[in-house]
């Protein structure tokens, strides 16, 4: 009953916007600058569209959600809006911050109340499921062929939901790489590029450790600290999603690859002992110390977010970049990623003046200004050296992870899977449980979840 009460709100919010059309409200606009973002990215569309505004004199007001509210990312954001009403005169947009914990729950009430926003910011794992639930609006009408074949072609898939349609254009996205020291490296005698598999990867680690008496003071490696969870090792080892069947949904925990994947992470912990994990774990969950930016750590994995952190907490290490060493020789760098997107909520008053904001924020320019300035990746696959971002320590090495990055998207029939697998695969993780067992009593529980959903 509720979704058909939602249904019915969300069909005469449609039939409203049809017959008021865009909203657009009388106003006197002056003709577009230029755009600091090298926004010169205006296209034949947005030039009618100006054009069309000239002659009429109307503006249409248009709001943008997103929850960057920090000085650090606030400016920027409120940059490239600027830029985007400066190059041309039909749209004008508002950037309005709700806190990360509001926004979505405040989303999808205006979509019920027939009133959303015009453009949201959201996360890319989960279009799928809101393109389902009838809460944000086809891109088919708007998007060229250039437009869609701008970006990698997994982020594509991310944002394309079960009928076909696109439902959202990538904004950010992440992946994970190692950080290593070189200093330690060069004093241990490793070559960081003869590290190709798990077992070259283990080798170098332990010729990395420094124990004093029963305590170790450095360790070379620890698979699941940092920002790789076991997930990450295992989306490794299977070159694709590790927990369930990408094609069918169905689970795939305790696999033959996954048991032998999910031992190897558990024996680090028992080489290093429990005691030493915990005290590192601690460490980063505590937020005030990084043993890799310390030195207490040679390698760990992270996002490709980390390199601004290093650069806040230290500025002067010399560190390098490694894709994930493959599971066996010949099985590929694979690793897990996910990112933001932009999209239009179900029922917005002007679908196609969101779609020129959009296309304007996930273009060239715009992307090179976003990530130049905040250290984000895009999703994009024509970014290369001539691009002010990849002028940057790292950025080429970081970005050749995203060819191999995996978007680990949720059918929608198994949503909330992780709720009943995580905690019993973590069993295995701290030893309470071996790793066979965990990943039998995971696979058998999330068998049971998919049967009463």
């Amino acid at each position: 009953m509720k979704k058909k009460m939602l249904a019915g709100l969300l069909a005469a919010a449609m039939v409203m916007t049809a017959l008021t059309g865009c909203g657009a409200k009388d106003s006197s606009t002056k003709p577009a600058a230029e755009s600091t973002a090298g926004a010169a990215a205006g296209t034949e569309q947005s030039s009618d569209a100006q054009a069309a505004a000239e002659d009429n004199g109307e503006v249409v007001e248009l709001e943008f959600w997103a929850w960057w509210s920090s000085d650090a990312r606030k400016p920027y954001v409120e940059q490239m809006v600027q830029d985007f009403n400066d190059s041309q005169s039909k749209y004008h947009v508002t950037y309005v911050d709700i806190p990360w914990g509001d926004i979505f729950t405040k989303n999808i009430a205006q979509i019920a109340a027939g009133k959303p926003c015009d453009i949201m910011a959201n996360s890319m794992e989960e279009v799928k499921f809101r393109a389902q639930e009838g809460q944000a609006e086809p891109l088919d009408a708007y998007l060229t062929d250039d437009v869609k074949n701008a970006f990698y072609e997994q982020y594509m898939d991310a944002c394309t939901g079960d009928d076909g349609s696109v439902y959202a254009l990538p904004l950010s996205v992440d992946t994970r790489v190692i950080y290593y020291n070189k200093a330690q490296f060069e004093e241990a005698g490793i070559n960081a590029d003869e590290i190709k598999t798990w077992a070259d990867l283990e080798e170098a680690a332990h010729k990395l450790d420094v124990k004093d008496g029963d305590r170790y003071s450095r360790i070379g490696f620890m698979p699941t600290l940092g920002n790789g969870g076991v997930d990450t090792w295992l989306i490794n080892a299977n070159k694709k999603p590790c927990w369930f069947d990408p094609e069918t949904g169905e689970p795939t925990v305790n696999s033959d690859v996954n048991k032998e994947a999910f031992a190897w992470v558990r024996s680090w912990i028992e080489y290093y002992g429990q005691s030493t994990y915990d005290e590192f774990s601690a460490a980063f969950s505590s937020g005030m110390t990084d043993p890799f930016a310390s030195g207490a750590m040679s390698m760990l994995v992270q996002t490709s977010a980390y390199t601004s952190s290093l650069a806040q907490t230290a500025p002067d290490l010399d560190y390098g970049i490694m894709l994930l060493p493959e599971f066996k020789e010949g099985n590929g760098n694979t690793v897990n990623g996910g990112g933001f997107v932009l999209e239009i909520p179900k029922g917005a008053k002007c679908p196609e003046g969101s779609y020129e904001f959009i296309k304007f924020v996930t273009s060239y320019d715009t992307q090179d200004f976003l990530c130049s300035s905040l250290g984000d990746f895009s999703a994009r696959n024509d970014f290369d050296e001539n691009t002010e971002f990849f002028k940057k320590p790292h950025v080429a090495e970081i970005a050749e992870a995203l060819e191999q990055t995996s978007t680990v998207i949720t059918p929608n029939e198994i949503k909330g899977y992780q709720d009943v697998v995580n905690p019993l695969v973590e069993e295995g993780t701290l030893g309470i449980k071996s790793t066979d067992a965990a990943l039998d009593n995971a696979q058998k529980a999330f068998e049971d979840f998919k049967a009463s959903n």
